[in-house]
């Protein structure tokens, strides 16, 4: 038989073939072919060889995660092949197997320089398997069980980011909380700076006036001082040794006109040791005020006084 005469039989039988899976009549008729030199099927032989090896190859770099699921994918696989071979007699088991020694042609049909050397090729990629006739979709359902397993090692993979993920958007929720802390610190020590740069700079003006206030009343031994920038019209007060309050409870620091009239001018809290400190942010009419006055009031303030009277002076 020669390259003259070759048919399209060869072609279903050459997947088999590459996968070490013919044998028989068939194995022979298709050795005798590839010996007497046809370049379709030598072509076409290389070409399966090579996809059979790169299938190996990538089945090979598949991760020690999946080595679980290996067996139960490919069980599916053989399980398919089966059901879609032909029921086929099956060869003796005496002739499953020929050795390719005996497969080789007579010297009179030795292959041309060409093809030197076909049993190499076939000794590189046949193997004994189980004897199993057209097995011409085996390479395609070989593909797809490799294709199982990296889509499986997908899905792994897939998890382990979804975890790593949420673990990330739990720290960058942890840092945006304590970047807001960061935020409302950084805005009450700007307010308090400001603060201070208005005391100091109504303590340090000219003509500065000092009213001292006295405690009263269960504040006894409180004590307060309020200092009126004429010029500018401004005031800063400070008060110690005050009780703390309730929660429902604040201290409001009123002054008083010619006419006992009282007008609020902020209200304050103080600290554990009875200390506080309040800028006066409105503009002061120095020239009427008579008096001061601190009173404890419903937490916010009243437009009036209501409670008792903490500090007078």
């Amino acid at each position: 038989m020669t390259s003259s005469t070759h048919s399209p039989r060869f072609d279903e039988l050459l997947p088999a073939y590459a996968l070490g899976a013919l044998d028989g009549d068939e194995l022979r008729e298709l050795a005798a072919h590839l010996a007497a030199g046809c370049p379709v099927c030598e072509s076409e032989l290389r070409r399966l060889a090579a996809e059979v090896e790169d299938l190996a190859a990538a089945a090979a770099e598949l991760p020690e995660s999946l080595a679980a699921a290996a067996p139960e994918i490919l069980g599916g696989v053989k399980r398919r092949l089966l059901a879609e071979l032909p029921r086929q007699p099956r060869q003796p088991r005496q002739q499953r197997q020929p050795q390719l020694a005996e497969l080789a042609p007579a010297p009179a049909a030795a292959p041309p320089a060409a093809y030197p050397s076909p049993p190499a090729l076939a000794a590189r990629s046949v193997r004994p398997v189980r004897s199993v006739r057209s097995i011409g979709r085996w390479v395609p359902l070989a593909a797809a069980a490799v294709l199982a397993l990296v889509a499986a090692w997908g899905l792994v993979r897939q998890a382990r980011l979804g975890a790593e993920i949420e673990r990330l958007r739990g720290e960058s929720r942890q840092l945006a909380a304590r970047a807001e802390v960061l935020e409302r610190r950084a805005a009450q020590a700007q307010a308090e700076s400001l603060r201070l740069a208005r005391t100091i700079s109504i303590l340090a003006a000219p003509g500065v006036q000092s009213v001292s206030l006295a405690g009263m009343g269960t504040s006894h031994g409180a004590a307060g001082h309020t200092y009126v920038d004429v010029a500018d019209r401004q005031a800063v007060f400070y008060a110690s040794g005050l009780p703390a309050l309730g929660p429902d409870k604040t201290y409001q620091l009123w002054y008083l006109d010619e006419q006992d009239h009282p007008t609020s001018a902020g209200v304050f809290e103080v600290d554990a040791r009875g200390k506080a400190a309040l800028v006066v942010d409105q503009p002061l009419p120095v020239e009427r005020i008579q008096a001061w006055a601190v009173t404890v009031e419903p937490r916010g303030g009243r437009p009036q006084p209501t409670g008792p009277m903490a500090l007078a002076g």
